[in-house]
């Protein structure tokens, strides 16, 4: 379900957009100059002109009088989402794809319909389909356009080739909430989960009769065995979206928190966004400190490597809770927890004066942190050690660090 759009006013609900839009929109909105450009009206009007031409090249126009039925629900549609779009309709020429698009050029609202979605659903969940579409318009329309230019601001900067994978990952995170916000319109629309389920299930299978409540069962026994959220770029997986629905209708308290696992997943170092990346660099900063409390490790070999990791590093005397640390990594993805212990390892090396005090010492942080035996593996691997010559250097690494006379103020079991 494809968007595009360009200027109107603002229209107020009681269905907003989720946090994840607001503060990307926030983050966007500082940068002055570009938000600015993208605002303009002539450079909305450029990025939609070659839709412009080949919308009627490439589709069928369907007008009213021909399916007034159709129109009626989308006019039913925009009461209760209380819009004032224009609303045209047309079918897509030789196109076997189930699916709907909407491409948004002023107040006008134009849905495709691509394959034979008209023969496939019935009118309830026709109105299902017609009012997540038409949700992208209330979408956009939303505070005055902004959460419009932030979509094609983001959507630009992730189709730009030299953009880093972060703001790939933003724009995806962007238009998965989006869809939820959509279909959250549907529901509001229909006021039954079930029927805007079977819409999605019948566009993703093709099959004329589904059973929303077996399908229902089948989501939650797919999240009961998956420990991830949606791997898809553009919308979430229907099973993800039925729960999401489900969850909704029920006003469950944990709808935002459970979306947002769904959705954002956990801190995972290959799928960082512009959000996430900060975090990333926070924990990293984090384990620094951790890694730099002992008096004995502050040396000026193991400081400037931290300076090589931020040039604003600083040796504080306030405590990171490694507790804390260690509950904050324990749900992350296991490219994190590798990445932890390679930053471990670089420390244990970086002094030969320490020998190999830091190696015991960084051990026990591993151990402490949770990520031990992901650590063990690494220090073998990258220093070429049998399982006999690891555990015969970490002995004597560790009979050393107990030598070593740490003051209690240094220590990172402090309660």
């Amino acid at each position: 379900m494809e968007n595009q759009t360009t200027e109107s006013s603002s229209p107020s609900l009681n269905l907003t957009p989720f946090q994840y839009h607001i503060k990307l929109r926030d983050h966007f909105k500082q940068q002055k100059k570009t938000w600015d450009w993208f605002a303009l009206k002539a450079t909305k009007e450029q990025q939609i002109d070659e839709y412009k031409k080949t919308l009627l090249k490439n589709t069928y126009r369907l007008d009213r009088s021909s399916h007034e039925k159709l129109y009626l629900l989308a006019d039913e549609c925009c009461k209760v989402l209380a819009i004032d779009a224009n609303v045209i309709l047309y079918q897509e020429n030789n196109s076997t794809q189930l699916n709907a698009g909407i491409s948004i050029l002023d107040k006008e609202a134009h849905i495709v319909f691509s394959g034979s979605v008209l023969n496939l659903l019935n009118d309830e969940e026709m109105k299902c389909l017609l009012a997540h579409e038409l949700s992208h318009y209330l979408f956009y329309k939303t505070d005055n356009e902004e959460f419009e230019i932030t979509n094609r601001l983001v959507v630009s900067l992730a189709n730009d080739n030299r953009s880093e994978n972060a703001i790939i990952q933003t724009a995806r995170i962007y238009q998965l909430y989006m869809e939820l916000f959509c279909d959250a319109g549907s529901l509001l629309v229909s006021k039954d989960h079930k029927t805007v389920i079977q819409m999605l299930v019948k566009l993703d299978t093709g099959l004329s009769e589904v059973n929303a409540e077996s399908y229902l069962n089948q989501a939650k026994e797919i999240l009961s065995n998956v420990d991830e959220g949606t791997v898809n770029d553009t919308h979430p997986e229907s099973y993800i979206r039925s729960i999401a629905l489900l969850m909704q209708s029920e006003n469950d308290k944990d709808y935002f928190e459970h979306v947002q696992k769904l959705i954002e997943g956990s801190l995972d170092i290959d799928k960082l966004d512009i959000f996430k990346q900060t975090e990333m660099q926070e924990v990293t900063k984090n384990l620094l400190q951790l890694i730099v409390k002992p008096k004995w490790m502050a040396t000026s070999t193991v400081l400037n490597l931290c300076d090589q990791y931020f040039q604003d590093f600083v040796r504080t005397k306030d405590d990171v809770k490694i507790e804390d640390f260690a509950k904050n990594i324990e749900s992350s993805k296991e490219s994190v927890k590798s990445y932890l212990c390679y930053v471990l390892l670089d420390f244990s090396k970086v002094d030969r004066e320490l020998e190999n005090m830091p190696l015991a010492y960084t051990s026990e942080l591993a151990e402490v942190i949770g990520i031990k035996d992901i650590y063990e593996k690494i220090i073998r691997k990258e220093m070429k050690l049998t399982v006999r010559d690891f555990k015969a250097l970490l002995d004597s690494a560790m009979a050393d660090l107990q030598k070593q006379n740490e003051s209690r103020e240094d220590s990172i079991f402090q309660d």
